[in-house]
């Protein structure tokens, strides 16, 4: 079986004897019972619920960081052309897949987004194995394993494929990294590869002068998708026709430069809804202050909207260093900023709340603010001490939430931005991935209580190192450099126990980069679908 292969035939046969057999049970005793005189009561069947085993595990990582050219870049027109942004830039895309625990490794393969193929990972396991639960190896022995495959320079966009084992889908990963020290394009860039999903939120995009957000949307399903965008700046929702009802055929992307829709915001939060497939978003985010690059970095779907948001992984340098960046001609922007969008009809008010190693620090005015309802507030960060932050966001109304970071130093020396977005609660067992060319720690924030953090290393080789424990005390963010971890870790296992705790890595590279990537989900097994029989 290729691991794009649907459930087969002869599960769909199953499935559908499964409901005959069913719908003449039923019928048998509803007979039997007429025989004996009326019901006493009428019999509540209800609506059956049918196991459905889980597909494939899928991903995808954005192409690689590329400029906007030509006036179909100027219009905001879609699918526009595009050059090179660096001449030293380096790509780099790293994928892991887990076994189960019978230490059965998935049938897994790299392709393009046209199902060309890029690497083969592992090979595909018959479909009738793959089917079978399993406890144990044939040996009698249970355990976790990975396969992992680094260094590939893939430019175009790159989609993970995995195949199901015993009904439950992969659990698997990838992550895009981009370097480059010269050029438009100069900073870092790390993605973390994407499942699909119906509605997405990214938000702090600028389409300020001298910014730009390019808006990715792909559609790796095999089945068409309808795309609306609906964006939210400073003034309100920014009206804008052209981005209802985008069509996508299956392995189809299209690319849109935010600023021909909504030119002039310092920050945008963006909504992506699809009908149909499910589709993968992404905004590259770049700055140009004149000739000089100021940073980039793709802007990652966030949590969706709910009036409690919290944003780990947020990284501020010295108030001195941000300082001396503002302080020049066209660096107002060069600075740690929260960017809070509210998609409902009224206003929100808000308090924000600031976690670090020793504990809460105080923001400005006790973290109190209003948010205009339709827009996307900015929140000043400049104020916190040097370290390592989880930021939590507190409203009376559902809002969305993403910060920006920035790394460097005034003067000819570069400067990198990067944004980091809101997260769900860590589970029972994620696997991050570690990025290529750049140093990763992990930031554990704990905003309500104390949790207990279990991290197993992944090592090229495939072995799984022993969990180690980190604790985070209440109100507080805790820090795991993953260089301690080991030498040759390419992924993390991850589970958290005790109070809510919240995640993400923060990459650094050289005296200015910067990127923040969230923590993927925790892989979903078999689904239990409601069935009805009617005639």
């Amino acid at each position: 079986m290729s691991p794009r292969t649907v459930p087969s035939t002869a599960r769909r046969w199953a499935a559908a004897g499964a409901g005959s057999a069913l719908l003449a049970v039923t019928a048998a005793g509803i007979a039997a019972a007429s025989l004996h005189g009326p019901l006493a009561a009428p019999l509540e069947l209800g609506i059956p619920a049918a196991s459905v085993p889980a597909g494939d595990f899928v991903a995808e990582c954005p192409r690689d960081v590329r400029l906007p050219a030509g006036t179909a870049a100027e219009s905001g027109a879609t699918d526009p052309d595009f050059a090179a942004g660096s001449d030293s830039a380096r790509t780099a895309v790293r994928a892991t897949v887990l076994s189960d625990v019978a230490a059965r490794i998935p049938g897994a393969a790299l392709t393009r987004a046209d199902g060309t193929a890029i690497r083969r990972i592992s090979p595909a396991l018959p479909e009738g194995h793959a089917a079978q639960e399993a406890a144990t190896s044939e040996e009698g022995l249970s355990g976790l394993s990975a396969v992992s495959v680094s260094g590939i320079d893939e430019a175009r966009a790159a989609v993970l494929r995995v195949q199901p084992l015993g009904g439950l889908k992969s659990q698997a990963g990838m992550v895009r990294s981009y370097l480059a020290g010269d050029g438009d394009l100069a900073g870092l860039a790390v993605s973390r590869c994407q499942d699909p999903a119906n509605e997405q939120w990214l938000v702090g995009a600028s389409t300020l002068v001298g910014r730009t957000a390019l808006l990715i949307v792909s559609n790796p399903s095999p089945s068409a998708s309808s795309v609306d965008v609906e964006l939210f700046g400073a003034e309100g929702q920014v009206e804008a026709g052209a981005l209802r009802g985008i069509a996508l055929a299956p392995g189809e992307s299209t690319s849109i430069v935010l600023a021909g829709v909504a030119a002039g915001e310092p920050a945008l939060g963006v909504r992506i809804a699809s009908a149909g497939a499910p589709v993968t978003a992404v905004i590259q985010q770049s700055v140009l202050r004149g000739l000089t690059a100021g940073g980039i970095d793709f802007i990652e779907p966030g949590a969706r909207p709910s009036q409690s948001q919290v944003v780990p992984g947020v990284a501020v340098q010295s108030a001195a260093a941000t300082g001396k960046l503002t302080d020049q001609r066209g660096y107002a922007d060069a600075a740690p900023e929260l960017h809070v969008a509210v998609p409902g009809r009224q206003d929100a008010v808000l308090r924000v709340r600031a976690f670090g190693p020793a504990g809460e620090v105080p923001l400005p005015g006790g973290g109190a603010a209003t948010a205009a309802a339709g827009t996307t507030a900015r929140i000043a960060l400049d104020a916190l001490p040097v370290g390592d932050y989880t930021i939590a966001v507190e409203a009376d109304q559902p809002v969305a939430a993403g910060v920006r970071l920035v790394r460097g130093t005034a003067g000819e020396r570069p400067v990198d931005a990067a944004w980091a977005s809101s997260g769900e609660r860590l589970g029972s067992q994620h696997l991050l991935m570690v990025p290529e060319l750049a140093v990763s720690r992990i930031a554990f924030g704990a905003p309500e209580g104390a949790a207990e953090i279990s991290l197993r290393p992944v090592a090229a080789d495939g072995t799984i190192g022993a969990a180690r424990t980190l604790s985070t005390a209440a109100g507080t963010t805790a820090v795991q450099d993953v260089r301690d971890l080991g030498a040759g870790t390419v992924a993390v296992l991850v589970g958290a126990g005790g109070d809510p705790v919240y995640a993400a890595q923060v990459l650094t590279a050289g005296a200015s980069g910067v990127s923040s990537i969230g923590v993927p989900p925790a892989t979903g097994g078999r689904r239990d679908v409601a069935v009805e029989i009617g005639h």
